[in-house]
Parts: C-alpha cells; structure tokens; sequence
C-alpha cells in the first residue's frame, strides 16, 4: 500500500514537472488583469479548478489538482480571492489554503441592523437578507455591537451576527444587570434606554441627563415622546418631521404609547450603555435640540414652550 502511494506520488510530480514548462511560457505571456475569483463554501477541487482553467488563471486543471493532491488533508478555504494568471497553479492553491484576506470593516455608534447590513453587502462581506433575518427572529437589534472589526468576505451571515452579538457581551458594563434591577428594568429594556440615548444624544457630557430625563417622564407614566423613535418607526431618517409623522402607527411610536418601545432602535455604543445604566440625577422633564449641537432641559412645560420659542426665533 505504501508504495502503491509511493507510486502514484512520483506520477503526480511527472506530470507537474511535464506542465511546468508549458506552465512558464503560459504565465510568461499572459497578461497581469486581476480576476476575483469566490470560491464557495463546499466547492470540490474539481469544480474549482474547473473555474480557474475557464477564467484563464491556470494552464491545466490536472497539474492544479496533482498540487491539491500532493497537499493533503490542508483545505481549499471558501472566499473571495484577487487572483492573475502570473500566479502559478501552486502559487493559486496556497492562496486558497491560507484563506481569503480579512476585510475591514467599521460600524458607527447608533447604526440600526438595517444600515448594517447594507454596509456588509457593499463589502460582499454576507448576505444582507440572512443577516437581517437572523436579528428580526433572535431579536438582535441593540446587541450588535458597533465597532471596528475584520471579516473574511463572503462569509455565513451566522457567522457575522454571532460575532457582533459575542462583542457586545465583552464589552458590555459588568454592572448592566445589576443596575437595570436597581433601576426597575429589564436587561433588554436597559439596551433600548441606552438606544434612545444613543440617538438622541449631540454632546458626551448630556447622555446621562437624556437618560435621567427618560426614567423621570417613565416614573411619572408620561409618554416618552423620543423623535429618535419616530424615525424608526418611519424606517427613515427625517431633518425635519411632521404632526403626520408623529402619529404613525407603530408599537415603536413614543409619541403614540406609553413606556419604552418593544426594543432597541439601534445599536448603542459602549458610552451609551454606562448612561443608561448611571443615569444623572436630575429634576428635568424635557430637552429640545437647540441648533447648534446639543439640548436645552426644562424642569417644566411652560419653560419648555419658552426654550422652543427662543430657539424657533433664533433660526
């Protein structure tokens, strides 16, 4: 048996040594245009020397398989691969055995699972769809966290979100359980206290005062009116909205329901989540942009109107 492998070996490599000369002058005259070559997850050697041969990136499939063969039990890993025909078929398979470049992608603070999406299938990182699926049926929205993270391309949209969803729970305050109880909340419900500060917070230092502001107007069972949800109900981003806007039907509409929405509006951010979970003592019961990057607080209504007035006046 051992040298009947010891046999077909030595076959193997008379016929890579027998390709190799025609295998030079093939390269030595082909052009250098780069291809993008994916390989999916489960694609027989065959299949994908098939691929190479017909895109012109090898001279013989059978010289690509003899390398294969000669490689053993070492994988063709799937992906998506820049490849020339100036690569040897060797060259080719040690690419695919090292596995696809890792891609570098950046999520911002407060990106919905949509924007996500959308900006994983613009770097063909996944699927958008599947991806999608998985957070509305496992109700993902507000534990993917926003981060900087490296992918290989074209990968399961499992894969994505379980890694998105295990950073979270890395860098989540240790503290986040503990303080939702002492602040009469669920775990979920503090991820989606920190969401509607994430969105409606313009400067650092007013996250823990948006978040205050929110727990006061729910201890008084008023209404949390958040235009941040609004905007999520809409599926839309709006500079300016309208009382029709306001109204939309939706569980998410805080203008509409009482208490916080069914879930997160977005993803918060690490400094989102301490403000919700340590929320500044105050006495305000409402906030209003103010145009130039941050919020005016009010204690009462009629002082709110005011504030309003003033800053309308200014535009």
């Amino acid at each position: 048996m051992t040298s009947a492998r010891g046999g077909i070996r030595f076959a193997l490599l008379l016929l890579i040594t027998a390709a190799a000369v025609a295998t030079w002058g093939f390269i030595r005259f082909s052009p250098a245009t780069p291809h993008v070559v994916t390989v999916e997850r489960g694609m027989p050697a065959g299949q994908v020397a098939d691929m190479l041969k017909q895109q012109g990136l090898i001279w013989s499939r059978w010289s690509f398989l003899a390398w294969v063969e000669l490689g053993g039990s070492a994988g063709i890993r799937p992906g998506v691969y820049t490849l020339t025909p100036r690569q040897t078929g060797r060259q080719i398979l040690e690419r695919f055995r090292h596995g696809p470049p890792l891609m570098k992608i950046t999520f911002p603070e407060g990106w919905t699972a949509k924007q996500m999406a959308a900006h994983l299938q613009s770097k063909n990182i996944t699927d958008p769809e599947q991806f999608l699926q998985i957070v509305a049926s496992e109700h993902h929205e507000g534990f993917l966290f926003p981060d900087t993270y490296f992918f290989q391309q074209s990968i399961p949209a499992r894969d994505v979100v379980d890694r998105l969803v295990r950073r979270f729970h890395e860098v989540a305050p240790n503290d986040l359980e503990q303080q939702a109880k002492a602040l009469h909340l669920s775990y979920n419900q503090l991820v989606t206290l920190a969401s509607l500060v994430e969105k409606e917070a313009r400067a650092p230092q007013e996250r823990p005062i948006i978040a205050g502001v929110f727990l006061n107007r729910l201890r008084k069972h008023w209404r949390l009116e958040s235009c941040a949800t609004v905007e999520y109900a809409l599926g839309d981003w709006k500079a300016q909205f309208t009382y029709k806007d306001l109204d939309v039907v939706s569980p998410y509409n805080t203008y509409r329901h009482f208490g916080l929405p069914p879930g997160p509006i977005c993803n918060p951010g690490l400094a989102a989540l301490q403000a919700a979970a340590h929320p500044a003592k105050t006495e305000m019961m409402f906030f209003v942009a103010d145009g130039s990057g941050t919020h005016r607080f009010s204690q009462y209504y009629d002082q709110h109107l005011a504030v309003q007035k003033e800053i309308h006046k200014k535009k």
